[in-house]
């Protein structure tokens, strides 16, 4: 159960309460020092830029920094940035229910939801895409990781989507993108809306000039009214993508924020709190609770949510089902407890591994799980 009475001030008005010894951070958070040391060994193993946070029952109960990752630095959390398009959906559908009456069943590919350069379309399937699907990469828009599956398994795909960043003119197909010397697209979908899993950037790229069409507002401006300044961050820094063709350049809604790692943590304890913080109903709470969950419109890969990484598949044997949170590049992690009151975020680089991220998310997980436990 979450504590519910607590929230931190910003951190210019004193920020988080800490445990300050072995017996406070048992005593008060209910986990095991020792075993967050050990966690912090196989963390500060990967990179020698890298950090780990811990709150449990509302106590920032562990924090290591090491090389370029310190309290203060704003580091670019990469695709953990599409979690956080993914909540600005969940506030912009709630907030509109006159455009969104099918809510994640909402379809959005058309002039009503995107903004006139969305035209042409290319493929007219594009047409049947959903809202949920676009926050699930089952849209069809082609992936870029290798990650690719259908009803059958593994997929390969003749010609991949674009990755890291790219304009929206990109994302809607417009002109391929040269990513690492190979020609990527997405003007013909890889599959029917819903029939396949791929894990495409281009995906939370629509969403979020979807966000800007309906609002004014882009995704980091909107999300710094709604969220952002009613939980206390500070000095934060959203990059923006390559300029479209009218030199116009829009909030890299796939990637690119870079939150301080405190800040970071609030993030994951506004989730922790289905949504609200202080009183406030920030993020739906239908929506934290469908974050949390597999996607019904995810079948194909029981390892990815809306725009999170999730455990409902059981990915991480030794920790809760319900665990989930942002993921993003050079093992990048919020982490999300419900069930434990637990917020875990690991900051930094990648360098010194070749382990799978897989196995760093579970590894990570399970060890801090476990000090929670002991």
């Amino acid at each position: 159960m979450t504590n519910s009475a607590y929230f931190p001030p910003p951190e210019s008005q004193g920020g988080w309460r800490t445990t300050l010894s072995a017996g406070e951070t048992h005593e008060l958070a209910g986990v095991d020092l020792a075993a967050l040391e050990r966690a912090w060994g196989f963390v500060s193993g990967l990179s020698e830029h890298s950090s780990l946070l811990v709150v449990r029952h509302g106590w920032l109960c562990f924090e290591r920094y090491q090389g370029l990752v310190y309290p203060t630095a704003n580091r670019d959390l990469h695709s953990c940035g599409k979690a956080f398009t993914s909540t600005a959906a969940g506030i912009l559908v709630d907030e509109r229910p006159d455009l969104f009456p099918e809510r994640l069943d909402q379809r959005v590919y058309s002039g009503r939801y995107l903004p006139p350069e969305h035209a042409p379309l290319h493929d007219a399937r594009k047409r049947d895409i959903v809202l949920g699907q676009l926050l699930s990469h089952t849209a069809g828009l082609r992936g870029n990781n290798g990650a690719t599956f259908d009803r059958n398994g593994p997929v390969t795909l003749d010609l991949p989507g674009p990755d890291g960043g790219f304009p929206d003119h990109m994302a809607f197909g417009h002109a391929p993108w040269i990513h690492r010397g190979e020609e990527t697209s997405t003007t013909m979908l890889w599959c029917d809306p819903g029939a396949g899993y791929s894990y495409a950037s281009a995906g939370p790229v629509i969403v979020g000039a979807m966000i800007r069409h309906l609002t004014g507002k882009e995704v980091a401006d909107y999300l710094a009214e709604r969220v952002f300044e009613p939980i206390g961050w500070e000095d934060w820094r959203w990059a923006a993508n390559p300029p479209e063709p009218d030199g116009t350049r829009h909030t890299k809604a796939q990637g690119g924020i870079a939150p301080r790692p405190r800040d970071a943590v609030r993030f994951g304890y506004l989730h922790l709190h289905g949504g609200a913080w202080a009183g406030r109903q920030l993020v739906p709470h239908w929506y934290v609770e469908a974050m949390r969950r597999a996607s019904p419109y995810n079948p194909h890969y029981p390892h990815y949510g809306l725009q999170v990484r999730i455990n409902a598949g059981g990915a991480a044997p030794n920790a809760p089902a319900d665990a989930y949170g942002p993921a993003g590049f050079a093992d990048n992690y919020i982490l999300i407890v419900p069930s434990l009151d637990l917020v875990v975020a690991r900051i930094g680089d990648r360098e010194r591994t070749t382990d799978d991220k897989q196995v760093i998310w579970r590894t990570i997980l399970e060890s801090v799980v476990a000090a929670a436990q002991e």
